[in-house]
């Protein structure tokens, strides 16, 4: 299971750490959150090469990583090739910024973020889904939570712009929810929040 906890729930995570220590294998992405925020202020203020931001704002999900893995008791797990992926076992929160570097597959762009990273993730471990926590609880329209949409047909900031495109070319679907949902979503498949479907 893979599961990309966003800055916007890190005031939240209380409630997770049971749900979460009760699987048998779970690999926890950080997003980058107010580290990866301070990176975009700065590419603003002077202007940056795409690739130093790129690597700044990975190395801010690294910073994030150790905050969630203090706060949930969970261990670390820093990977540097794909066998790590491959074998791991138990739960870990995952820092990427040395894989990424040495399989630097994806754009160098703001378009790429936490959410491209955890499906790229998934996809060397053989996972066909990504569950994010993200405080707006799913895709809002008309002031609802949309049920589920495809990966070609969303039109909204609650994922990164790159995302839907590699759900498409990994055939990965996400399901994005709140904290207070994934229990439920564990346990039962079910919960309120959004489902994007790569197809």
């Amino acid at each position: 299971m893979i599961i990309k906890i966003g800055g916007s729930v890190a005031k939240e995570l209380d409630s997770l750490g049971s749900e979460i220590h009760n699987l048998s294998k779970c690999l926890i992405v950080p997003g980058g959150w107010i580290f990866a925020d301070k990176v975009r202020v700065i590419d603003k203020m002077e202007p940056l090469n795409p690739s130093a931001s790129h690597w700044m704002a990975i190395l801010s999900m690294n910073i994030y990583g150790y905050y969630l893995a203090d706060i949930l008791d969970i261990e670390l797990f820093e990977p540097s090739k794909l066998e790590d992926l491959k074998n791991l076992s138990g739960v870990r929160v995952v820092l990427p910024y040395i894989i990424l570097k040495k399989y630097d597959e994806l754009p160098h762009t703001w378009d790429v973020t936490s959410d491209s990273i955890s499906i790229w993730l998934a996809s060397k471990v053989g996972e066909t889904e990504v569950i994010k926590l993200t405080a707006s609880g799913g895709i809002i329209e008309d002031g609802q939570i949309v049920n589920s949409v495809k990966a070609s047909e969303v039109a909204s900031d609650v994922i990164d712009p790159y995302a839907p495109y590699l759900m498409q070319k990994y055939r990965i679907n996400m399901f994005i929810c709140g904290t207070q949902e994934l229990k439920n979503y564990i346990r039962h498949k079910e919960a309120r929040g959004t489902l994007i479907k790569w197809r």
